[in-house]
Parts: structure tokens; C-alpha cells; sequence
């Protein structure tokens, strides 16, 4: 009951004040219609309120949140580059009968934007011959050029 009477005394007294000091004139009536205006707001407000119906939020108060994609954009520019240069390593070593358990590829994306692979690493079953890997890793050095590292694996060693 407190949170509706103190609103609306306070909108009484200031409506009785300001039509006090109001001047007399052509536009009193005009002003004595915005008091009234102005009461009749706060009333509906204070009784709309606490009884539940609205919730309006006090005027200039910002959530201040708000969503950056940035991560999310990188995250997935780096998913596409992994997915189309794994593509292309997987039907480049297809074409040489080599296929490999995995490919992990390290990418990172610059704050600029710039795109650099840092490493590959192809890992093979234990069934695969040291020289087989190492042709593997040849063929995709040769797709990737020699800044980016590559590195073919059998199950237990590195070659």
C-alpha cells in the first residue's frame, strides 16, 4: 500500500504547487490540463505497478550488455579453413593411396584478419610404413609451401 500512496501524494502536492505558482492568462488552463495529465499518469502508474500489471522501467537506465561476435566470427573463418585444406590434403593423398587417421591442422587468425597455418600433422595406424608418412608429409608440404610445418606420425613415433 506504501508503494502507491507515496507517488501519488507526491504528484498531488506537486500538481497543487505548480498550479499555484501557475500565472494567470490564456495558457493556465492549458497548464492546469498537464497537471492533471501529469497526476493521473503517476496514479495509473503507482496503481498498475503494485498490483502487478506492468513493469515499466525507470526512463534512462540501459541493460548496458551487449553481444560480441567477434569470437564466434573467427571461430568459425577458422572451422571453414581447417575444413576446405583438410579436404584438399585428404583427395591430394587419395590420389597417392595414402590415407591418414587424422589430419590436425593449427590455424590462427590474425587481429587483422590475416589467416596463417602454423602446423600440420598427419597421424597414421601402426600398419603404416615410416616411408609412407614421409612421402605423405612431402605431397602436403608441396600443397602448403615451406612456412608451414608438417609433420606425418605413427602410432608411437614421430617421423
Amino acid at each position: 500500500m506504501k508503494e502507491i500512496l507515496i507517488p501519488i501524494c507526491a504528484a498531488a502536492i506537486m500538481t497543487a504547487v505548480y498550479k499555484a505558482i501557475v500565472p494567470a492568462g490564456k495558457s493556465a488552463s492549458q497548464i492546469k490540463l498537464l497537471a492533471a495529465c501529469f497526476f493521473a499518469v503517476t496514479v495509473i502508474r503507482a496503481a498498475a505497478g503494485a498490483a502487478g500489471l506492468i513493469d515499466i522501467p525507470a526512463p534512462g537506465i540501459t541493460d548496458g550488455t551487449y553481444n560480441d561476435y567477434s569470437v564466434q566470427v573467427t571461430e568459425t573463418m577458422k572451422s571453414e579453413t581447417v575444413n576446405a585444406l583438410r579436404r584438399s590434403i585428404e583427395e591430394r593423398l587419395a590420389e597417392e593411396n595414402i590415407a591418414p587417421e587424422k589430419i590436425y591442422i593449427d590455424v590462427h587468425i590474425a587481429d587483422n584478419g590475416r589467416i596463417s597455418i602454423n602446423e600440420i600433422r598427419l597421424v597414421f595406424s601402426g600398419n603404416t610404413g615410416p616411408l609412407q608418412a614421409e612421402k605423405a608429409a612431402a605431397i602436403v608440404r608441396s600443397l602448403t609451401g615451406g612456412s608451414v610445418k608438417v609433420y606425418a606420425v605413427v602410432q608411437g613415433g614421430d617421423r
